[in-house]
């Protein structure tokens, strides 16, 4: 831990090394950016989900409002649970069935039964204003769900934006940095050569 924290160190503040080229020094300021970035974009983080909160509590509780429970009655039989659940959580089957409009028609449609349910059976559906199948209206919680999603999207979108531009930044400084070491190589191997040559004579 102690060598990663001395390796970043002189990674940030290469100008304190009598060695660090003026490459080091750029890419110190541009790996401070990239430890900064996630920092800075944290507010604007909590301030996206505050205001997906906002949005989806208003959502519920317009559902909540316009959206009311009645009775269905299964006009056919819900298939059997699968093998793969029948000793887990229950699962649903959709069926045909029939209920009350709260304009007092009758409805026919698909709705989501326990599997298993015979012909006849009674369930609980959502339905909107105009009497139509809809699914429950979004909870609180649900609210929250989608608020910590967009807030952590926002900021993960940030890191990883910015660790992967650091990368492709360094991949390219890394190969400016071996052209130039090539380069004082050859200079520096034609000036060795010519002192061996001369001293051979």
């Amino acid at each position: 831990m102690g060598e990663c924290l001395l390796r970043l160190r002189r990674l940030l503040l290469p100008g304190a090394n009598p060695l660090a080229r003026a490459s080091d020094r750029i890419e110190g300021r541009v790996l401070t950016l990239v430890l900064l970035l996630p920092l800075v974009a944290t507010p604007f983080a909590v301030a996206s989900g505050a205001q997906t909160y906002g949005e989806q509590l208003g959502a519920a509780r317009s559902q909540t409002r316009e959206r009311q429970q009645v009775t269905a009655v299964l006009l056919d039989n819900a298939g059997p649970p699968p093998a793969a659940v029948r000793a887990g959580a229950r699962a649903r089957a959709e069926v045909r069935a029939t209920w009350q409009a709260p304009d007092g028609s009758a409805r026919t449609g698909m709705v989501a039964a326990p599997a298993g349910s015979p012909e006849r059976s009674r369930v609980r559906i959502w339905t909107d204003p105009s009497g139509r199948s809809v699914p429950p209206p979004m909870t609180s919680a649900a609210a929250v769900r989608e608020a910590t999603a967009a807030a952590a999207t926002l900021w993960l979108t940030v890191l990883f934006g910015a660790v992967g531009g650091f990368w492709l930044f360094r991949r390219c400084l890394d190969r400016l940095r071996r052209c130039n070491w090539q380069r004082e190589w050859e200079h520096f191997e034609r000036h060795w050569s010519g002192y061996r040559d001369s001293g051979e004579g």
